[in-house]
């Protein structure tokens, strides 16, 4: 029997992570530690029987990625028809009870898959059921352990109630932050394209502005099987990494897209602020903006000036920046020399607090862009 002690703190940590989904790591440990196993964590099975996400405290990402890769797909308990209701705590033991246990112990799955991590016993279940596609929490624990028991699944039992509601809590703190930085109606009038990609690089959102582009004869862009793509092929790889690079470590960058006969698009890479634990299909992990020198009037120089101390000729500047100009071509815009239009970016940088160009854009991108949707 758990202590009330113990109790109240596993169930903290829980909702510490509800309020904060980067606490999710310490409460998911807390939580495998307490049910003396080896890992335990939450995985998305798709309708269709795909692995669509993951978060394991004690097992290697590659096994789940050899598991999304080769087993999802005939992983024998998913297909039974009620099995997977949420809210039914399973194990291992009750499901080879109820069902055949040398089908399971048989299968590749259990044989190349859970018995070589030393993974043969296991419980839990689904939490969430969204349209057939569920959020699963599981543990497991080695055979040496053995199979978790009665009192050990009616202590998971209790605690089902407080990981349910905190997921509940996440995806509510999640959607109202999604509907202040997310209003489709004002990013369609935005005069720049807007993409908002997963954790796996693919487009979830387009504004107005960027499907039109992609309708264009040599936009520079296009979308491919869901992943943003460069039009031109010395652009490909180009892009490729400042996605790869975006979605790995969490870095922003700004790129150029070369278009024959036309001015550069201009594109910022922006990873998402936080890490957020989001059982929704539709996880916004990038922001890309991408700017069209050609077609493009982002001259809100007067709100430059009155947020940030900018002088008329540094606004001016920087909105030649926000429209994909390099410093070069600013030069000859404002017909200024080299050496003075970058003591004008340096002093833009100054006033903003940023250290390099590629920063400072996307502070200006994201202040302009919060500043056109309050409006």
């Amino acid at each position: 029997m758990m202590d009330y002690e113990r109790y109240s703190t596993l169930v903290e940590s829980i909702y510490d992570a509800a309020l904060n989904p980067e606490l999710w790591a310490p409460a998911v440990a807390n939580l495998k530690d307490e049910f003396n196993s080896i890992a335990a964590g939450f995985f998305i099975q798709t309708v269709d029987q795909k692995l669509d996400g993951y978060f394991f405290e004690g097992l290697d990402p590659e096994q789940m990625h050899i598991y999304g890769e080769h087993f999802a797909e005939n992983n024998l308990w998913f297909p039974i028809l009620g099995l997977m209701k949420p809210g039914r705590v399973l194990t291992d033991l009750s499901l080879e009870k109820s069902h055949n246990k040398n089908t399971f112990l048989k299968s590749e799955m259990c044989q190349d898959g859970r018995l070589k991590q030393d993974f043969r016993h296991a419980m839990g279940g689904s939490l969430v059921d969204r349209q057939g596609n569920l959020l699963n929490f599981t543990f497991f624990r080695s055979k040496k352990a053995g199979h978790y028991t009665d009192a050990e699944v009616s202590k998971y039992r209790s605690l089902y109630r407080h990981l349910l509601k905190a997921i509940e809590i996440n995806s509510h703190i999640e959607c109202i932050e999604n509907r202040s930085i997310v209003n489709e109606t004002t990013l369609d009038k935005l005069r720049l394209g807007v993409a908002f990609l997963d954790a796996k690089g693919r487009v979830v959102f387009l504004n107005d502005y960027f499907q039109k582009l992609l309708k264009k004869k040599s936009s520079g862009i296009q979308v491919n099987k869901c992943h943003l793509k460069a039009s031109h092929r010395h652009n490909m790889a180009l892009l490729d990494m400042a996605i790869r690079n975006a979605l790995a470590a969490g870095k922003s960058s700004t790129i150029a897209l070369e278009r024959p006969l036309q001015s550069a698009l201009s594109v910022n890479v922006i990873p998402s602020t936080s890490r957020r634990w989001l059982m929704d299909k539709k996880q916004i992990t990038l922001t890309v903006f991408i700017t069209d020198p050609d077609d493009r009037d982002m001259t809100n120089t007067e709100y430059l000036v009155s947020r940030w101390n900018l002088s008329p000729l540094e606004a001016r500047f920087a909105c030649y920046l926000l429209q994909g100009h390099t410093i070069r071509k600013i030069s000859e815009l404002m017909e200024l020399t080299i050496n003075t239009a970058q003591w004008y970016s340096k002093q833009i940088m100054q006033k903003l607090e940023v250290n390099r160009q590629s920063e400072l854009i996307i502070k200006l991108m994201n202040d302009l862009f919060s500043f056109l949707m309050a409006e």
